[in-house]
């Protein structure tokens, strides 16, 4: 029998970046009723299963740079999707690295369902603890801020094991007994759409084959702090949007000819290629020295947040009461980013990056 579809049709990799371009409008126009009903983007998650996307983590992307670009696109699109996205290509990255061939193919056959991984780790004392039990581990406690609850099956999980061995990564299976779940925590002015919610677990059994790595694997160089930089490629595509949609906004007011609106506009502007230029270099180190990747990913996170939020307060005064209020885009994408880059302990991160600076004569190599 002969295959009617020609083999030099059957592409041999995905490419990543026009997938992504490809789902970005239809994503954009379903962002607003995503963030108006606070419900999880199903659709939009199917459509990053439907192109491949939630499949490329495990066969590895062309390069750093496409998967920054491809970060990039989706956070554009909607920043809610973009963090959920994000979150299973780290899923997927801690499987591979750490957990072998049994943890990473849970995640695929979750992927091959159309259902994206998330990783979990934050908490609140006393957070999770593991015990050991016959073939694997009993876990009680909770964790919070758990981006996708309620509709991924599968997440990276931390729990501790006693001792100061570190935390352990699990992989739950999230629809067995003694999984509960609760939405109603996160209210939030930005990111709605995320599922963000507490977890909280009762004697719930996880097997060996469902164990990632080693106690304190978690928290190691360069995955740990120097993963965040695809956070903040999410980030940047949202301040991408915001730009574009601040000068169609100036434009179509008739407002571009006046300086003092122009000399905000130029500060944002400069303030968005600064943020830019964090994370391309961010991205383009990641395969040096760990401690100089987490070094300069550090700074960049620090740095990158202060330019956001430049730019979002000259967006705001330049279009005025409009740019706070629903349904307008900006409104939603300017909430969006401000709750997105809220992320812990950015202090201590730049502690750590003057630290690192000032043992190696102030620059980065």
């Amino acid at each position: 029998m002969r295959n009617v579809r020609p083999v030099d049709c059957v592409p041999e990799r995905l490419d990543a970046v026009a997938a992504a371009d490809a789902i970005a409008p239809a994503i954009v126009a379903r962002a607003a009723a995503v963030d108006a009903a606070a419900v999880y983007p199903a659709l939009d998650i199917a459509a990053l299963a439907e192109v491949g996307l939630l499949a490329a983590p495990f066969a590895g992307f062309t390069s750093t740079a496409d998967l920054c670009a491809v970060l990039r696109s989706i956070g554009a699109a909607s920043l809610t999707v973009g963090r959920l996205y994000e979150g299973h290509v780290n899923a997927v990255i801690l499987a591979r690295h750490y957990g072998g061939a049994a943890a990473t193919a849970l995640l695929a056959n979750e992927a091959a369902g159309g259902r994206p991984s998330g990783v979990w780790n934050a908490e609140r004392p006393p957070g999770l603890t593991a015990r050991r039990g016959d073939g694997g581990w009993i876990v009680d406690g909770g964790k919070v801020h758990c981006s996708g609850a309620g509709s991924i099956r599968r997440a990276v999980i931390t729990a501790h094991p006693g001792g100061d061995r570190g935390p352990l990564m699990l992989l739950p299976d999230l629809t067995g007994t003694g999984v509960a779940v609760d939405l109603s925590v996160w209210r939030a002015s930005g990111m709605r759409g995320t599922a963000t919610g507490t977890v909280t677990f009762a004697g719930v059994f996880v097997p060996d084959a469902a164990t990632i790595g080693a106690p304190g694997d978690y928290y190691r160089s360069p995955l740990f702090s120097g993963g965040a930089w695809r956070v903040l490629a999410v980030q940047l595509g949202g301040l991408d949007r915001i730009m574009k949609l601040h000068a169609e906004r100036l434009r179509a007011t008739g407002r571009d000819g006046d300086p003092v609106i122009r000399a905000r506009f130029a500060r944002a502007a400069a303030g968005h290629e600064g943020a830019r230029l964090l994370v391309v270099e961010a991205a383009r180190r990641v395969d040096g020295d760990p401690a100089a990747i987490d070094a300069y990913v550090d700074l960049a996170r620090g740095g990158f947040e202060e330019l956001a939020l430049g730019c979002i307060e000259a967006t705001r005064r330049n279009i005025g009461l409009s740019a706070f209020i629903a349904p307008d885009p900006l409104d939603r994408v300017c909430r969006d980013l401000e709750t997105y880059l809220r992320q812990p302990f950015l202090d201590a991160s730049r502690d750590h990056a003057a630290g690192w600076l000032v043992t190696h004569g102030g620059r980065f190599a």
